[in-house]
């Protein structure tokens, strides 16, 4: 390469780059659209974006409430059958036999 090659070449850098940058934001800002348009959210409207915020909080919400259902019944039913075989314990200690259900 020759000095003025280079020297043209350093001047073309800045302009090559602001050209990719440009580029890349405008790809960057599509695929955002694409993909909550794909979720059926237009990200122009803020009425919009606010409607799909509170679905996820409403989303996190009956999910963090289904988890402490599951976990309520867990424990109910473990509470159930610990009491039952108490009882045969205590029935059979009682009793000498255990009870014929």
């Amino acid at each position: 390469m020759t000095a003025q090659t280079t020297s043209a070449a350093a001047e073309l850098d800045p302009r090559i780059e602001a050209m990719i940058d440009r580029a890349a934001a405008r790809a960057a800002a599509e695929a955002v659209q694409a993909a909550f348009r794909s979720l059926g959210v237009d990200i122009r409207d803020p009425g919009a974006i606010s409607e799909y915020h509170a679905d996820q909080r409403w989303t996190r919400s009956a999910r963090e409430g289904s988890t402490k259902i599951g976990l309520s019944v867990r424990t109910t039913i473990t509470g159930s059958i610990v009491t039952a075989l108490l009882y045969l314990i205590w029935s059979a200690i009682q009793s000498g036999t255990p009870p014929t259900p």
